[in-house]
């Protein structure tokens, strides 16, 4: 090739990187190549699509493809949807799939994580979190519908608003202001304001309004229970089924019944 040739092409793409970033006011202030969209981008670029690499995400809009972030500016970022692969110390958006991961943190608000989501601290999300997700302290869908689904491991504890769906692990406890659905298990705590359904497994105190399933704690206590429950103290106020433990309430048995000894059940049915 001769050396003028190789000269124009040089100019050519300096140019073009040149051209990108004077114009980058209408997306950003970044250097993206080959095109002002499209390539590779380093900056805060709003619309992206290929590699995007940034100290701290503000204003963004739509990335698709792998988004590269190292810090989290005050203004959070959270009108912005990731589709592809987040990567960074906490990385942030509107919504973000299908692999994101935060060396101390990631989070969406308002709509949803889904996929693969692993984080040294905490995994955070105004909507639900889908998939796999795992923190080595707190896993947390607080908004006002919030469903944690999928597989969800958490070091410390997991929360959500609405519902906890699938298996759920949290070190010391589970918290759900509405339904756990699946089987769940942590050192401490389980509760669920309204209904848990499937398993539950935990070494310490099992709560829930209404229980289907199997519960395997050292105090059990239920409104309703239908099933069986395993602990030192089984108490419900309705029992419909089977009570394995040291000592075993169920409130619906007549007098002399209600209070028993290593086994109490309820077998009748439903009037």
């Amino acid at each position: 090739m001769k050396k003028s040739h190789l000269l124009s092409i040089v100019i050519f793409f300096i140019g073009g990187l040149c051209l990108n970033a004077q114009k980058a006011s209408s997306n950003g202030k970044a250097l993206n190549f080959p095109f002002k969209k499209y390539g590779i981008s380093i900056g805060n670029s709003y619309e992206f699509t290929g590699i995007r690499i940034n100290f701290a995400d503000s204003d963004v809009k739509r990335i698709n493809g792998l988004n590269v972030t190292f810090w989290l500016r005050k203004s959070k970022n959270f009108s912005s949807a990731v589709n592809g692969i987040s990567i960074g110390i906490i990385p942030t958006g509107g919504s973000m799939q299908p692999i994101n991961i935060g060396i101390l943190g990631l989070g969406t608000s308002p709509k949803n994580l889904n996929g693969l989501s692993l984080s040294g601290f905490l995994i955070g999300a105004g909507g639900n979190i889908n998939g796999f997700s795992m923190s080595g302290l707190i896993i947390s869908a607080d908004g006002k519908d919030s469903k944690i689904s999928g597989i969800t491991i958490a070091g410390l504890g997991l929360g959500a608003a609405k519902a906890v769906n699938g298996l759920a692990i949290g070190g010391l406890g589970i918290i759900s202001d509405g339904n756990i659905n699946g089987v769940a298990t942590s050192l401490v705590y389980l509760s669920a304001e309204d209904n848990f359904c499937g398993i539950g497994v935990t070494p310490g105190y099992l709560k829930s309004e209404l229980f289907k399933g199997v519960s395997i704690a050292c105090y059990s206590k239920t409104n309703q229970m239908f099933g069986l429950s395993i602990a030192l103290y089984n108490r419900t106020n309705e029992l419909h089924g089977l009570q394995l433990g040291l000592l075993n309430y169920a409130g619906n048995n007549r007098k002399g019944l209600k209070m028993l000894p290593i086994m109490n059940f309820h077998l009748r049915k439903i009037q």
